[in-house]
C-alpha cells in the first residue's frame, strides 16, 4: 500500500514547539515584573545531560540565541543559564526587566547532527505591579546598641515595579516628620531626644505607595552623648533575608522560592528547613536531598530553592536561612498546594517530522503543561457514529497501515482529579494508496510551512508532466508576447497611414482652389483682349459678318461710334468646382468708345 499523508493540527495562532522532540518542557507562559528577576525553569530528559543549553528570543528557526551554557559563567549582559544535569533541569534568570522584552522564546538544547534541536516555546508577559509592604532588616549587627553605638536600619519592598522610592518618617503626636529620602535610617544616642520613638517607612512606585509597621526605640540609660537604646519592629522580625512571604505550588509539579540577602553573607552557608529542621545546605553534594535541591547565586545575591513533585504533606511553613557564627539570621515562608484543572494538551512531534520521507512513521504526542499531577492522556479517532480509543498514552503513531480511508480525524485527552481537556483534531489526508511501502508529509497548520520533503517524494511521471505544463506555459507566454508586439507596430503604422492620407487630401485641395483662381483670371484677360480684337477687326472689315461676340456700330453727327458687345463664357466642367454663372444676351456691356474723327 503507498501513499501520502498530510497532517495538520487546526490551532489557534499559539506557537508551539515545532521542532520539540518530547525532550524538553517547561511553563509555556511566565509573567515578569518591571525591573525585577525571573527564572524559567526548562525540564529535559537526562540522556541529554552532556549537550549543551540554551535561551533563545523566537520560536522558530530564526530563533536567536542570548545565552548558552558554554558562555563564560554562563551569562550575557542581564541574562544567566544554570544546567543543574543531576536534576534534568537548567535555569534561566533574567534581570532588571524592560517592557521591550516581552515575548516568545524558547529553552533549547544543542543536539549535533543534520536533525532539527529541540525547542520549547515559552510566552513572557512583562508587567507593572503595586509596591509591597515594605520589609525591615539590619544593616548592622543588632546588639550594637549595647555598645552605646549606633544601629542601621532598611527597608525594602520585595514585590512592585522599580525604581521605587522610598523615605524614612518619625511618628509624632502633631505631625510626621521626614527623616531621609533613602532606605536607609541611622539610629544613634544624639536622635533621641525622648525616651520613646517611633520610625515607619513609605515605598511608593507609579503604581501605588505603602508603608512599613513601626520600629519602636527605648531608651534605656542615658549618660551624656553615651546611652544605651532597644529597638523592636512590629510583627516584622529583625533579618538579613527576605523573600516573598506566601507561595502556592500545584500538586505533582515543581516549585522554586527565591530567598534574598545582603552581599555581605556571600560566603555564608544558606539553607532551607522546616519546624527547626534543615532540609537542604548550598555545601551538600550538587546542593540536593531527596526532592529539594538548592542554588545559590553570589553575584545576585540571591539563593533558589526548588521542591520537586509536591504532595499534599509539603504545605506549611518554612525558611530561607543563613549560617553565622552566632544564632544566623531566618526568614518564613509560607508554602501552598494546589490542585490544578489541566491545561489544553499541546501537540508536537516526538520524532523527526522529515521520517515520513524515508517510508518511516511519524509520532505526534500530547501534553498539558500544567495542572496538578499525574495526568492520564488518551489518543481518539472522531468517526460518525462514535469515536473511537487508539491508545492510553500521550503518543499517536501514524502510518499508511492504520488509514482506512481517505480522511482520517483524530484528538488527544489529558485528566487528572480535576477534570478532562481535550486537543485540537489532528487532520490526516491520504492520497495514492498502492502497496504496503509509502511516503508522505506531515503538516502542523498556522505555525509553519509544510514538510520541504514533499518535492523529493514525487514521482518520475508526475515530474515529466510538471516539465511539460512548464514547457506549455512558457511557450504560450512567449506567442503572446510575439503578437502583442505586431499588433502594436500594426497599429502605429495604420495610425501614420492615415494621417499622410490626410495631409494629402489637404494639400490637393488647397491646390484646385488656387488653379481655378487662375484659370479665371487669365480667362478675362483673354476674353478683354478678344472683344477689343473683334472690335478693332469689324471696324477695319463692317462687310463681316456677325459671331457670337457681335459689334454693332452706330455712327452719329458727332463723329462717336457706339458699338454693342455680346458674347458667352466657357464653363469650367472639372469635377467638384461649383459652376459659374453665364453671361447671356441680357446681360449687355455698354461701352463708348471716343474716337478722333
Amino acid at each position: 500500500m503507498s501513499c501520502k499523508i498530510v497532517v495538520r493540527f487546526l490551532q489557534s495562532y499559539t506557537p508551539i514547539s515545532l521542532e520539540v522532540s518530547g525532550a524538553l518542557w517547561a511553563k509555556d507562559r511566565v509573567t515578569g515584573i518591571v525591573g525585577r528577576t525571573i527564572t524559567i525553569n526548562c525540564n529535559y530528559y537526562r540522556r541529554h545531560q552532556q549537550n549543551i543549553k540554551y535561551w533563545c528570543h523566537g520560536w522558530t528557526d530564526q530563533c536567536s540565541y542570548l545565552v548558552r551554557t558554554d558562555d563564560p559563567g554562563g551569562r550575557r549582559g542581564r541574562i544567566s543559564i544554570t544546567d543543574n544535569k543531576t536534576r534534568g533541569i537548567f535555569i534561566v534568570t533574567m534581570e532588571d526587566l524592560l517592557l521591550a522584552d516581552a515575548g516568545w522564546y524558547c529553552c533549547g538544547i544543542d543536539k549535533p547532527g543534520p536533525t532539527l534541536d529541540p525547542k520549547f516555546a515559552v510566552e513572557l508577559q512583562i508587567s507593572y505591579e503595586s509596591v509591597s509592604v515594605p520589609v525591615f532588616r539590619f544593616s548592622s549587627p543588632t546588639n550594637v546598641p549595647c555598645f552605646e553605638s549606633s544601629v542601621s536600619v532598611s527597608c525594602e519592598s520585595v514585590q512592585g515595579s522599580l525604581p521605587i522610592q522610598y523615605a524614612w518618617y518619625e511618628k509624632t503626636l502633631f505631625q510626621d516628620s521626614k527623616i531621609s529620602d533613602t532606605n536607609k535610617l541611622d539610629l544613634h544616642c544624639q536622635s533621641f531626644k525622648q525616651q520613646h520613638h517611633q520610625y515607619y517607612c513609605t515605598a511608593s512606585n507609579n503604581q501605588g505607595e505603602k508603608s512599613s509597621e513601626m520600629v519602636n526605640v527605648s531608651v534605656i540609660n542615658r549618660s551624656g552623648q553615651n546611652c544605651a537604646y532597644v529597638t523592636k519592629m512590629n510583627r516584622i522580625d529583625p533579618n538579613v533575608l527576605w523573600a516573598r512571604r506566601k507561595v502556592t505550588g500545584v500538586l505533582g509539579r515543581a516549585i522554586t522560592i527565591d530567598c534574598h540577602y545582603d552581599k555581605l553573607y556571600q560566603s555564608d552557608v544558606k539553607y532551607w528547613s522546616r519546624r527547626c529542621a534543615v532540609l537542604v545546605k548550598s555545601n551538600d553534594q550538587h546542593g540536593q536531598r531527596g526532592r529539594i535541591s538548592i542554588t545559590d547565586n553570589k553575584t545576585q545575591g540571591i539563593f533558589v530553592v526548588t521542591m520537586e513533585d509536591l504532595q499534599p504533606g509539603d504545605a506549611g511553613w518554612y525558611s530561607c536561612g543563613v549560617e553565622q557564627s552566632g544564632p544566623g539570621s531566618m526568614f518564613l515562608v509560607e508554602l501552598q498546594v494546589t490542585n490544578e484543572f489541566v491545561s489544553v494538551p499541546v501537540l508536537r512531534f516526538s520524532s523527526p517530522a522529515n521520517v515520513s520521507c524515508s517510508g518511516g512513521s511519524v509520532s505526534v504526542s500530547c501534553e498539558s503543561v500544567q495542572g496538578s499531577l499525574p495526568i492520564q492522556y488518551t489518543w481518539y479517532e472522531k468517526i460518525l457514529s462514535e469515536d473511537s480509543k487508539i491508545s492510553d498514552t500521550n503518543k499517536l503513531d501514524l502510518h499508511c497501515q492504520i488509514f482506512k480511508q481517505q480522511h482520517h480525524q483524530y484528538y488527544c485527552a489529558a485528566s487528572n482529579n480535576q477534570g478532562e481537556k481535550s486537543s485540537e483534531m489532528v487532520n490526516v489526508s491520504v492520497f495514492k494508496i498502492a502497496v504496503e511501502n509509502c511516503t508522505y508529509v506531515t503538516q502542523i497548520s498556522s505555525i509553519g510551512p509544510e514538510n520541504p520533503c514533499e518535492a523529493s517524494i514525487t514521482s518520475p511521471h508526475s515530474t515529466r508532466t510538471n516539465a511539460i505544463s512548464k514547457f506549455a506555459k512558457c511557450l504560450i507566454y512567449i506567442v503572446l508576447r510575439v503578437l502583442g508586439g505586431i499588433l502594436v507596430v500594426f497599429a502605429v503604422s495604420l495610425l501614420l497611414h492615415l494621417r499622410q492620407i490626410k495631409k494629402d487630401t489637404n494639400e490637393r485641395s488647397h491646390g484646385r482652389d488656387t488653379d481655378n483662381l487662375n484659370d479665371n483670371q487669365q480667362l478675362a484677360v483673354v476674353e478683354e483682349s478678344s472683344t477689343y480684337a473683334n472690335v478693332k477687326f469689324l471696324r477695319s472689315n463692317p462687310a463681316e459678318p456677325h459671331s457670337e461676340q457681335t459689334v454693332l456700330f452706330t455712327n452719329n453727327d458727332d463723329g462717336i461710334i457706339y458699338a454693342t458687345l455680346q458674347f458667352q463664357k466657357k464653363l469650367s466642367a472639372q469635377k467638384g468646382e461649383m459652376p459659374r454663372p453665364s453671361v447671356n444676351s441680357e446681360d449687355s456691356i455698354n461701352a463708348s468708345l471716343q474716337r478722333t474723327t
